[in-house]
């Protein structure tokens, strides 16, 4: 337990960042935030999918990913961009991404992802039963679709391993699928079976972003400082004294770079755990419900689109766009709407105009985040959470509060 006067500084009001404030605080420290937008979880946090997959996530680099490239480069309805990765900026990342694509690598690499989710299952458990939270949590359970047997088979297989480390993986036929989510009965989307997760939920982070900063505000004493920029470190002798933000500096005693794309920036150059992001763009529509939402959130694997129910608000999201480019393109938005219709026409209204949204997700070579000490005696990091930062947010924050009391 720190001395009560001991200052922690956190750069993001995002999941992330307000996770790991939020513990930070409850463990003694002064927090202060800093988030460049005038309101939390205004970036990468905003229109997630809202899926909170504790048992079922997979390192993108694998074999599978790309034996399913050149088709997905041919058919542009699956969303997936590569341009982006012609910058020669990006060919570091592209390189040791395609290094982390063997068998063994996607092997190890899940396997630490499924670690850090289970632990961040039981910190958010534990987090919500000393507050309460509103932010229209479920636990509904979930179908992945596969459009062929073959799909099947290969999803079987990773299932199989997955379901080693825990939680429910069952794989239904076709009759089922509509049996547990009867919103897919008039769907004209191919269904070869599927895999049912009886224990996923979903919940809106944005809203769940909303409620953390209350409860740092008013609960934990905490302070966050919104339309306030970090340009800058300010220190020496490898200890950090503060945060230039325009033509002042903040001080503290210990500082947690959370920023997502944006922590690049700011974070030294070199240091042990270092490694290159990119922003994935992921692409999401919120409609109002329909005559026949569906309960469960399916993801449909071949189309590469999840649907989710928030309260009395469908989400659809989807895509992986390798580009810096965040302004919304009309086409994929039709794209995106199209699929969704096709799988479940009566679960939304479809015909209104949706809320949409775009965000860069900052996804690292071997998906897995940047936490820990950065450089120096109190700078730290805890970033790079690509689109899973969501299910991964409360776990992280608990491994990022073990290496700050570590170095205090």
């Amino acid at each position: 337990m720190p001395h009560s006067a001991t200052r922690a500084v956190v750069v993001g009001a995002g999941i992330i960042g307000l996770a790991t404030a939020c513990r930070l605080a409850e463990s003694g420290y002064e927090v202060t935030v800093i988030e460049r937008n005038g309101r939390p979880g205004a970036g990468s946090s905003q229109g997630n999918g809202g899926q909170l997959l504790f048992d079922r996530i997979s390192a993108m680099g694998s074999p599978a990913f790309l034996r399913a490239l050149p088709q997905s480069l041919l058919d542009p309805a699956q969303g997936i961009r590569l341009r982006g990765l012609a910058h020669p900026s990006r060919w570091p990342w592209a390189v040791r991404f395609l290094g982390q694509s063997s068998r063994a690598r996607w092997q190890r690499n899940t396997e630490s992802m499924l670690a850090l989710a289970h632990l961040s299952r039981e910190a958010f458990d534990a987090f919500r039963t000393r507050h309460e939270i509103a932010f229209d949590w479920r636990r509904p359970g979930k179908l992945v679709t596969y459009a062929t047997p073959k799909g099947l088979e290969a999803a079987a297989r990773a299932a199989a391993f997955q379901g080693q480390f825990g939680g429910r993986h069952e794989i239904v036929p076709p009759e089922a699928c509509f049996d547990l989510e009867p919103a897919l009965a008039r769907t004209t989307r191919p269904i070869a079976g599927a895999v049912y997760l009886p224990d996923a939920e979903v919940g809106d982070c944005h809203l769940c972003c909303r409620e953390l900063a209350r409860i740092l505000q008013v609960k934990l004493g905490g302070t966050i400082l919104f339309n306030t920029a970090v340009t800058g470190l300010e220190g020496a002798n490898g200890r950090i004294a503060g945060l230039r933000c325009g033509d002042h500096v903040i001080g503290g005693d210990v500082f947690v770079i959370t920023a997502g794309m944006a922590a690049g920036a700011l974070l030294p150059r070199r240091f042990a755990g270092r490694k290159p992001m990119v922003g994935v763009l992921g692409l999401s529509l919120t409609y109002p419900v329909g005559p026949n939402p569906p309960d469960l959130s399916v993801t449909d694997a071949g189309g590469r689109f999840v649907i989710a129910r928030l309260g009395n608000r469908l989400r659809v999201a989807g895509g992986a766009m390798f580009s810096d480019n965040l302004s919304i393109d009309a086409g994929e938005v039709r794209t995106l709407r199209s699929k969704a219709e096709a799988l479940m026409p009566q679960a939304a209204r479809f015909q209104d105009d949706p809320e949409t949204w775009i965000g860069a997700r900052p996804q690292t070579p071997d998906d897995l985040p940047m936490i820990g000490r950065a450089t120096g005696a109190n700078l730290f990091v805890n970033a790079g959470h690509g689109s899973l930062g969501w299910t991964l947010a409360f776990g992280s924050a608990e491994r990022l509060l073990h290496a700050v009391s570590e170095g205090s």
